[in-house]
């Protein structure tokens, strides 16, 4: 073997099948990765300053949030809201259908239900009053 194929006494050999083992490693924990759960939403998710909505009660599943008014809460969420938590400054009124149509009630500044006693299942938007 010349000088330029052993670096510190390790065979270039070596060096490559110790690079391919490594990146076949680095690949499989990607894959690995790839393949886990995505986390659930938690209460402790919800920023100060937003309106939160979660999919499942007890503040779980699927999580949108907002600091604004939202005229539609889009296909992610829209009739899929069983826990809330407003923890904006102000009075949050949630309604049935888009563009803030028929009204669900309000939760006021420090608001929340871990389950909707009714209505659940139906908000599409929310306003800020």
């Amino acid at each position: 073997m010349s000088a330029g194929d052993e670096r510190r006494g390790t065979p270039v050999i070596g060096s490559r099948l110790r690079r391919a083992l490594l990146s076949g490693a680095v690949l499989a924990g990607a894959l690995v990765t790839f393949n886990a759960p995505a986390a659930q939403a938690h209460y402790s998710q919800c920023p100060p300053g937003h309106f939160c909505i979660w999919q499942h009660s007890n503040y779980e599943g699927r999580f949108f949030s907002s600091p604004n008014s939202t005229p539609n809460v889009g296909s992610y969420m829209n009739d899929r809201t069983t826990s809330v938590w407003n923890r904006t400054d102000r009075t949050v009124c949630m309604y049935r259908h888009q563009n803030y149509s028929y009204d669900m009630g309000c939760y006021r500044a420090g608001g929340s239900t871990g389950v909707m006693p009714i209505h659940n299942d139906q908000l599409t938007s929310f306003r800020l009053e």
